[in-house]
């Protein structure tokens, strides 16, 4: 693992914690502890540790999302195919994100509605869920 390097000074830059935030979009709330940034000894700011793109890799990765039927109303679970037909009740789910070589991380703690599979007993957020899961994750890391 290379050190990053300031594009101002060339001195190597670390992981400081920056203030975290809330956001909510739609049927979706998030909160993010922190918002790491690069900062070499100097005080140059070098931009955010984690990247919106890392970061929507790991939400995916971490959090279920249900399969969406083709002709048919309602979803489908994405571990067993079952119809997803119990009610849909508000779940608190955590993602840890990372930064590229893992200096840094940081928990996303989501409030999502989800439901549990009849069959296998998984629980998921519904396909009408996921346009706002997504724009929470992108609200949380635009940088102000």
């Amino acid at each position: 693992m290379s050190s990053p390097v300031c594009p101002a000074c060339g001195a190597g830059l670390a992981p400081v914690p920056a203030p975290g935030g809330e956001a909510t979009v739609g049927s979706v709330a998030g909160v993010l502890e922190q918002r790491p940034r690069w900062r070499c000894d100097n005080g140059h700011d070098a931009g955010p540790v984690i990247t919106p793109e890392r970061a929507r890799t790991e939400v995916a990765a971490a959090i279920t999302i249900a399969r969406a039927r083709r002709l048919r109303r309602g979803d489908r679970c994405r571990v067993c195919d079952a119809d997803l037909v119990m009610p849909v009740r508000r779940t608190v789910w955590a993602a840890t994100l990372t930064d590229d070589e893992r200096r840094a991380a940081v928990t996303l703690t989501y409030d999502v509605p989800a439901t549990r599979c009849p069959d296998c007993g998984c629980n998921q957020v519904p396909t009408r869920s996921v346009d706002d899961l997504f724009a929470v994750l992108d609200r949380l890391l635009r940088e102000e």
